[in-house]
């Protein structure tokens, strides 16, 4: 019997990195951890994609030669959407919302269930402490879509802005890739990156995303852990 498979669609934040990048991690790494062995994660996710690139690179039509009738596709991008760069660049409201569209059709055609999420909050508070959004019209844009389309919405902005306030602007630190000199091999000069996580914030932005499955009562859920449920 095949496993049911659970793809992954989306940019750095959500992609592998191998252990020379150590610690760090997109939160799609940590995502098999919460899952039992009936569900398979594939994670497709890569860095600097956006909608366009990840369709015009063909990331998306290898991902499909994948697809078994009875899977879900996890489809987050919004970060890389706003470049300016003719190979990534989408506009909310037209291009971003037709990209998104075309994931969507392309997932029920093979009988695959897509996922809407939006992108996750970078960790950027200003000198008050208050934690700036910097997604523009993109979260917006998704919501919309994901009401005309009927499909299951996980707000993954709103949370991780939620748990990131809660933390405050030193301790959030923890969960993105401020690493001092020589902390890490990979890593001599230090790091101080607001938007990449490292370990401990891949895990956490992991659990928000499965805590919202389980609210919702996803049909993921039945592919969770039991000692996750307690």
């Amino acid at each position: 019997m095949e496993k049911v498979q659970l793809f992954l669609a989306g940019d750095s934040t959500m992609s592998h990195y191998e252990p020379s990048a150590y610690p760090r991690m997109g939160w799609g790494q940590k995502l098999q951890h919460f899952f039992t062995d009936e569900l398979v994660v594939r994670n497709h996710a890569a860095s600097g994609r956006s909608t366009k690139s990840f369709i015009n690179e063909d990331r998306w039509l290898n991902m499909e030669k994948e697809f078994h009738e009875g899977d879900y596709v996890l489809i987050q991008f919004g970060h890389n959407d706003q470049k300016t760069d003719e190979a990534r660049a989408t506009t909310p409201y037209d291009t971003y919302q037709e990209n998104l569209t075309f994931f969507i059709n392309r997932s029920r055609l093979f009988g695959v269930t897509p996922i809407l999420l939006t992108s996750i909050a970078r960790r950027h508070f200003d000198n008050e402490g208050n934690l700036l959004e910097t997604h523009g019209d993109y979260p917006r844009a998704m919501r919309e879509l994901a009401v005309r389309e009927a499909v299951i919405f996980i707000d993954m902005l709103e949370k991780t802005k939620e748990a990131l306030i809660k933390l405050g602007p030193e301790r959030s630190k923890e969960w993105f890739m401020w690493v001092e000199p020589g902390q890490f091999n990979g890593y001599p000069n230090g790091e101080k990156d607001d938007t990449h996580l490292r370990e401990e914030g891949a895990y956490t932005h992991a659990e928000i995303f499965i805590k919202e499955v389980l609210r919702f009562n996803h049909p993921l859920c039945k592919y969770v852990k039991s000692e996750v449920t307690k």
